[in-house]
């Protein structure tokens, strides 16, 4: 057999181990295979074949916008769609170095992500490389948020089939065990099923919960939310420095070290719910939507973007455009 025969074969069959791996949280290609909606009448919503809302113009589906849910709120369907999404982008060879860059965006950039100037847009921005990620492998995928706010007094319950902690393959599993370092035994993400990067030190992710209630209820998110737009520094302030760290500390563990909380997969529910707060200021009017970021003069250390760029969120880099949902 002459050599290149020879390396001929052994390519083929490396794309056949890759293509065949026995990954337990695979999703296969036929469930991506739909067919383009067509367009009903002239400026209606229709859902397009990655689940994002688009308009009807011409009878051409334009204007779509990914749609981000809230997590405790969606089938168990897409939950499930979700989670089998973020660990396949984690350990898969076609993936996990985009995976591996990707949280390494916040994990190098802890520092400048907590800066007033930059806090809120940068995240917008982490929100959407992640994002993008996971849509490589299945486009009908958006980052969901976790609305801490409606559920203070036991947030951390993992018990009924909607609730973020339930062990089940549709949650992210529970409390950590105060035997075992903290590590995570239940659900997708438990010590036998799902690892920190190595860049980050390896190991189990951990939780270590403060079963108290949360500060911050829906009567002051809605206060909040109503801030004038004079009042932009205490809204900003608001979400940074008191609605971002308490559910840091209290989730403890992996969660609540910045310097590898990036691997927590809460993390993203979390600031998206954020990034959906700003969302729904900015809604209130233009001059809600553009206030102080343009004149910030920061490019995101690392990065062609500054932060301007990230305001609009029916207006991102790549052709971005993302809604949220109640």
């Amino acid at each position: 057999m002459r050599l290149y025969h020879y390396w001929y074969i052994v390519c083929l069959i490396n794309a056949w181990i890759i293509s065949e791996a026995d990954y337990p949280e695979r999703i296969e290609d036929d469930n991506r295979d739909v067919s383009t909606p067509e367009c009903g009448e002239e400026s209606s919503f229709v859902v397009n074949k990655c689940e994002e809302r688009c308009e009807c113009k011409n009878g051409k589906l334009t204007n779509c916008h990914r749609v981000r849910k809230e997590f405790t709120k969606m089938t168990i369907e897409h939950r499930k769609r979700y989670i089998n999404t973020y660990k396949l982008a984690s350990v898969h060879p076609l993936f996990k170095k985009g995976y591996e860059k990707t949280v390494a965006l916040h994990l190098n950039e802890s520092d400048e992500a907590r800066l007033p100037e930059v806090f809120l847009p940068w995240h917008r921005w982490y929100l959407t490389e992640f994002e993008n990620l996971l849509r490589r492998i299945d486009c009908r995928v958006t980052i969901p948020f976790w609305d801490w706010s409606k559920n203070i007094h036991h947030w951390w319950r993992g018990t009924k089939k909607e609730d973020l902690w339930n062990p089940e393959d549709h949650g992210l599993g529970g409390d950590g065990s105060k035997l075992d370092n903290h590590c995570v035994e239940n659900g997708p993400f438990s010590r036998d099923k799902w690892s920190l990067l190595d860049v980050s030190g390896g190991g189990c992710l951990t939780r270590n919960f403060l079963k108290r209630s949360l500060v911050h209820d829906t009567e002051n998110v809605n206060k909040t939310l109503s801030l004038p737009l004079e009042k932009f520094n205490e809204f900003e302030e608001t979400l940074r420095s008191d609605y971002h760290i308490e559910p840091h500390f209290v989730v403890g563990g992996t969660m609540n070290n910045p310097l590898i909380s990036a691997n927590s997969p809460e993390l993203l529910l979390h600031h998206a719910f954020l990034d959906k707060l700003w969302y729904e200021w900015q809604t209130k009017g233009n001059e809600y939507k553009n206030v102080y970021f343009p004149n910030v003069p920061l490019k995101f250390h690392g990065s062609k973007y500054y932060c301007w760029e990230w305001i609009d969120s029916s207006n991102l880099p790549g052709e971005v455009k993302v809604v949220y949902e109640e």
